[in-house]
């Protein structure tokens, strides 16, 4: 029965979206995909939105965002 508790678990994450730590937004990666496929994930503060991550990376560069 254990197992089956851990494959509830697994089955819930795999389709919930993960949100943002700045704006509390979902963004386009699910909780269980890993750190080093997703974008804009920032080791020890954790996922953040494309806008985000463009306003605090490069909020001195405004006008030369790179596109989404």
């Amino acid at each position: 029965m254990e197992k089956n508790k851990k494959w509830e678990k697994l089955k819930w994450g795999r389709n919930k979206k993960d949100v943002c730590v700045s704006c509390g937004e979902a963004t386009q990666h699910n909780k269980l995909d890993h750190i080093d496929m997703r974008k804009y994930y920032v080791e020890g503060a954790g996922q953040l939105c494309y806008d985000c991550y463009m306003r605090i990376y490069f909020r001195d560069s405004e006008s030369t965002l790179p596109p989404a």
